[in-house]
């Protein structure tokens, strides 16, 4: 069994209810049947109750529960607790599933290829009448920015057992974190290259300034600290602002060769991109 967990809040007066239901629509329709939906409110205050009522009682909601406005992250943390599944996929509600083979494809997937995870390409839709943009997995760039989104991931759920769930002391970038968490633990991912989720532009990651104060401190506290990097000098890596200084620090101080790889391949795309 595949669980979706998805966190929520007040869907109604952010005018995301076309999405949700889009979302909604997307879970039922999986090709993929073996399925329970968790929903977890978040302290909703504007009718969104009402709408997830009525999604509980025609059965595509498994579990509806509520969870105090803590966050998302708290959200996301009661919904996994209340998971029967093997494998696990955090849908947000502003998103939804392109593809409604995608959950049966992520099975067959891992299952083939022995790997922990599967995840794959997903497509920003703009508020602000902005092109469309497609975002591509990339693992390789995982020690110094997000590689992938959850929403395009499925997890065995022994993974969360074994590493434990979000940080709650994050407000944005908690599943940033567990995706490094997870990494260090040596898990195997594998990259199915299509689009297979839409999301809606903004959220709580379009706040930039929080992202990089989060990331910074994420970094930090993942392996910064360990091979005697600064507080600083993860930010500097987050935004890819590499001074010569900081290029040797990284090459003598850091011992993992998989975080080193992941930063310096940062370092290259910069170099690339500045022409």
């Amino acid at each position: 069994m595949i669980s979706v967990v998805t966190p929520c809040l007040n869907i109604v007066s952010e005018g995301r209810e076309e999405f949700f239901r889009k979302m909604m629509g997307s879970v039922h329709n999986q090709s993929f049947k073996d399925t329970e939906h968790i929903v977890v409110d978040n302290g909703s205050t504007d009718g969104t109750m009402e709408i997830l009522e009525e999604y509980r009682q025609k059965g595509w909601i498994t579990v509806l529960a509520r969870e105090e406005k803590r966050g998302i992250y708290p959200a996301m943390n009661h919904g996994i607790r209340l998971t029967k599944g093997d494998y696990i996929n955090i849908m947000n509600t502003d998103d939804y599933f392109t593809d409604l083979n995608f959950l049966e494809t992520a099975i067959k997937n891992i299952k083939k290829t022995g790997t922990d995870f599967i995840h794959a390409d997903w497509v920003i839709k703009s508020k602000k009448d902005k092109p469309d943009s497609i975002k591509k997995g990339n693992e390789q760039q995982a020690f110094f920015r997000m590689p992938f989104r959850h929403q395009t991931m499925v997890v065995k759920k022994e993974i969360f057992d074994e590493i434990g769930l979000f940080d709650e002391n994050y407000q944005v970038c908690a599943d940033y974190k567990w995706v490094i968490k997870m990494l260090l633990a040596n898990k195997k991912g594998y990259y199915l290259p299509q689009v297979v989720v839409c999301s809606l532009d903004g959220g709580a990651s379009s706040n930039r300034p929080k992202c990089i104060e989060e990331v910074s401190k994420i970094l930090f506290e993942s392996y910064g600290e360990k091979y005697g990097l600064t507080l600083s000098d993860c930010k500097k890596i987050y935004e890819r602002k590499f001074s010569l200084s900081l290029v040797f620090k990284i090459f003598f101080k850091v011992k993992n060769n998989k975080i080193k790889k992941s930063i310096f391949y940062g370092l290259f795309q910069e170099l690339k991109s500045a022409g």
